[in-house]
This record gives structure tokens, sequence and C-alpha cells, in this order.
């Protein structure tokens, strides 16, 4: 699902986290070195501090059934990754893309980051056509970060059973769960059950799955149905190979908070499908969900303002041209679908929000040094931000 949005759309990918326990998780992984495993499992979350060309990043990589994604961000916004090669059991090459990639140039050359894990972390290269630097990078869990692991349910059924060229409905999810099972654990791992549609009652995540597998497969089955009644089949079976995918990944997970990016696609028939991104800021400390005010206390109107200035920024509009070159509209209001980094924060539109599906999502970036005065005191403190 990962490479597909991104090799057709550059969708944005983003991570879940789990919790982590007050302990220090950095000297645990210095006294682990000796043992430390050489091979990659086949499924991971994990939170990683380094140097790429030596400005120091922190990445969050996820790992389900060998398909990687993961984001990084150094000074800027985020950048996003997805599987390019898999070499043995130690060693990837990702692709990396910008959230404006896709916009500026649908046909520019990715830039990789070639990678090898040495049990601790990863040591490689980010290179491109013309230039080439060195990756290091070490799992680190620092206080008021936290602990995952990632996992993959799946399902299908066939439209016509018996027959090999029956179209298939096909749904996945993949997941994170906390390792850390105290209290904050318990209420991270509430909410991502709850972000994945699950409900608390559920004994586990697969009893969950299966109850939503079953509903949609009940839903395509009956379609199938009610197409029979009316007569031969006039090319309606080419469009019944249905799909429905979600994703669990993690944006930020420092300071108490867990950024998690519910990315979402389906396809149900026509000419394409559609997907979106759901953005879920956890304050895993005080066990809430964060509204926009948490963060800056600000008027529409002026948030307006500046996400526009952002827009044009991000996205090269310039002073003489309208913001409808790229939206719908000559303007753009703030919604609920933000995010943050230890930058700044973001708001994500999905596609036919503001602008057109060819125009993949619409992201504005915004840093924190631009809406200072408007950061509240509590997150400023949080963030540690000067």
């Amino acid at each position: 699902m990962k490479n597909l949005i991104y090799s057709s759309f550059l969708a944005l990918i983003i991570f879940t986290a789990c919790n982590n326990p007050k302990t220090d998780k950095n000297a645990e992984t210095a006294e682990s070195t000796k043992n430390a495993s050489t091979v990659l499992t086949s499924t991971f979350y994990k939170r990683l501090e380094g140097t790429i060309a030596g400005k120091p990043v922190v990445m969050h990589l996820q790992n389900a059934d060998d398909d990687y994604s993961g984001v990084y961000y150094y000074d800027a916004s985020w950048l996003n990754l997805s599987t390019d090669t898999l070499i043995g059991k130690d060693s990837i090459v990702l692709f990396e893309n910008s959230f404006y990639d896709y916009y500026f140039d649908k046909d520019a050359k990715q830039s990789k980051i070639a990678l090898k894990w040495n049990g601790n972390g990863f040591d490689g290269n980010w290179f491109n056509e013309t230039k080439k630097f060195a990756v290091a990078l070490q799992e680190k869990y620092p206080e008021g970060s936290y602990e995952f692991t990632a996992g993959m349910y799946q399902d299908s059924v066939k439209a016509i059973a018996g027959d090999a060229k029956s179209p298939v409905a096909e749904i996945s999810f993949e997941y994170l769960k906390p390792k850390q099972n105290d209290d904050s654990g318990k209420w991270l791992d509430n909410q991502l059950k709850r972000i994945s549609g699950i409900k608390l009652s559920a004994e586990d995540r697969e009893t969950g799955f299966k109850k939503i597998a079953q509903a949609y497969f009940s839903d395509y089955e009956q379609q199938i149905k009610e197409q029979k009644k009316t007569g031969p089949d006039r090319g309606f079976m080419q469009w019944m190979n249905y799909t429905n995918n979600s994703q669990q990944s993690i944006d930020y997970n420092d300071n108490g908070y867990v950024v998690i990016d519910f990315l979402a696609d389906a396809y149900t028939g026509g000419a394409h499908g559609n997907y979106s991104s759901t953005m879920y800021c956890l304050d895993v400390k005080n066990k809430k969900q964060l509204v926009l005010s948490d963060i800056v206390k600000i008027d529409s109107n002026t948030l307006q303002k500046i996400l526009e200035k952002g827009l044009r920024k991000n996205y090269n509009i310039k002073p003489n041209e309208q913001l409808s070159t790229v939206l719908f509209d000559n303007f753009l209001k703030p919604n609920n679908n933000f995010y943050f980094n230890s930058n700044g924060i973001a708001f994500m539109y999905n596609p036919y929000e503001v602008a057109s599906y060819a125009q993949g999502q619409i992201v504005v970036f915004i840093p924190f040094a631009d809406i200072k005065s408007y950061l509240t005191p509590d997150f400023v403190q949080r963030m540690k931000l000067k």
C-alpha cells in the first residue's frame, strides 16, 4: 500500500509510537551492544537519532512484512521514506521524498538512503545523481519517547468462489502496539485501537480487525449478488477488485507526545481509488488528544494569513500569482488536521479538500519561529523551545 501511494501520489506517511518506561533506554541499549542482533526482523518500529551529511536528524522507521516506510526531519519539515530495495537480512535502500517533489516535478529523480543495520543502529549513505553523504543513526528512546511493536492483519475474499480469475476484495491493517504495559501504555494502546476503528470492548486487535473485515466482505458480497440479479455481466466485474487498506505510522515521538498519521486508501470501482491521512496528536503524559488551541492561541484570520504565506513559500507561488494556481480557491483556511515535530507545525489537506486529486495532498509547514508569539507556554516548555 505504501509503495503504491508514494510512487503515484507521494502521499504522506507517518508512524505511531509506543510508551517507554521512565528509565533511560539508551543505557540499556549500550549494555546490550555485544549481544545485539545484526539481522533485521520483518516487522518493527524504530526511533533513530544521528546525522545525515553531518546534520543532526531524528528518523522514525517502520517495517511491516518487509515493506519499509518512515519519516525524518532536521531543520526543516519532514522527508518521507519508502522501500526501494531489500538487500539480505541487514541492509535496505529507501526512497526519499519531500512533500513537494511530486508537485514541482513529477519526473524528478528521487534521492535514496542506503542503510546497513549494525545491531544498534544504521550506517550508510544518502545519495542522488550528483552527491553522496554519510549516514550514522542509533536506535534511541529518551525519556518522554515510547517504544512500539508493528504488525499487519490481512484478509481477502473472492467475488466468485472457485474461480481462479475471480475479482477479489482485499483488506489490510498495518498497526502499532505499545510495548509498555503501565497506565500510559494502556491509554496509548486504547488510542491506537480507536484510531483503527476497533471498539475498546474487543478482546484484541485480531478480533477487532476480523469484525471490520467481515462487515467489509459482507457489503462486497451483497454488491456482487445485486449485480448478478441485473443479468449478464457487461464489464461490471472488471471494476470489482476492491481494496481497503490502512496504516498507522509515527511522525513525532518525544517529550511525552506521540503524533500518529493514520493513512487510509481504498478502491471501490471507477477510474481510481482515493486516500487520506488523518493526524492524531496524542499527549500521552496528560492522556488526551491535543486540539489546536493546546499548541497555539491565535484567531482564525491571523492563522489563515500565516498559512497562505507558508503555502506560497512551500509551493513556490509568486506574489503576483493567485493561490488558485494550486488550490480550488484563492484562499486557504486552517483545518483541524494538524501535526508537529520539534521544528514546526504542519496542516494536512487531503485530495479534493482544497485542491484536485492530481495535486495530491497539500501540506503547509510553518516553522515555530514564524508563530513564536502565539505558542502556548505549556507547549513551549514541554517542547523545550527557545
